[in-house]
């Protein structure tokens, strides 16, 4: 499964979810900065205290998710966030290698959802 059209979720429209079966986390879609990114995915999804406000700190505590109860954990982007190329390209790498950790495992299960409309950009940066 190495196809990111095959590790992510697309879709037309606002995704839901039955909250009271799964932590469901929405991206402000006013984001435009990296750290606005990273506080609202601290904030969002109950991040620890040491959370350290940087890349490899968000592929850190994606990859644990200790903190929650809910077995599968979505974050929706209902707009790509608003940063540079270089680090929205960063950010996607992250959540497509933390989805891809987590197949297999039976704690969780991590479901990135973009919009259908976003496929071929989120491709294009992936691939370059």
């Amino acid at each position: 499964m190495t196809d990111n059209n095959e590790v992510f979720r697309f879709t037309d429209g606002p995704a839901s979810y039955d909250t009271g079966e799964v932590f469901f986390a929405r991206l402000d879609p006013l984001i435009s900065n990296t750290d606005e990114l990273l506080k609202s995915l601290y904030y969002l999804l109950w991040f620890p205290g040491y959370f350290g406000f940087n890349w490899n700190a968000l592929e850190d505590c994606l990859r644990d998710f200790d903190w929650i109860n809910e077995e599968k954990i979505i974050i929706v982007h209902d707009v790509l966030p608003n940063i540079s190329r270089n680090d929205l390209k960063i950010y996607l790498e992250i959540l497509r290698d933390t989805v891809l950790d987590w197949y297999g495992y039976e704690q969780h299960t991590l479901e990135v959802v973009f919009q259908e409309k976003d496929r071929d950009y989120i491709t294009n940066i992936l691939l370059s």
